[in-house]
């Protein structure tokens, strides 16, 4: 199951022209992440800047674009999760919060 928050949806959609070539591969790497939100992602921590993304993951698109999301099951054992959309969905869900260039997606802006 999966969730997209209205940030994710208008940054994927407003940039459809703009990120035009990145577009398949962004499907691509979501159809994967539903397969297996585990394999080939990041858990977050703190980056630069301060920002605390405990309970986010990563996943590359690219060398310098990014999915940043968060597992429901993993997401409510991280009492500091800033960043959880989990309350009433199951375990296995995958809420997509933010895509783009690497600083911008990290900045959740």
């Amino acid at each position: 199951m999966s969730e997209f928050t209205p940030a994710f949806e208008t940054l994927y959609l407003a940039n459809s022209k703009r990120y035009a070539s990145l577009r398949a591969r962004v499907k691509k790497r979501v159809d994967l992440i539903l397969a297996d939100p585990y394999q080939g992602t990041e858990q977050l921590g703190y980056p630069a800047k301060g920002m605390n993304l405990l309970g986010c993951r990563s996943a590359h698109v690219g060398r310098n674009f990014r999915i940043i999301f968060v597992v429901c099951e993993e997401c409510r054992r991280k009492t500091d999760c800033l960043y959880c959309f989990c309350e009433g969905r199951t375990d296995k869900t995958v809420v997509f919060l933010n895509i783009g260039p690497h600083d911008k997606a990290y900045t959740m802006k």
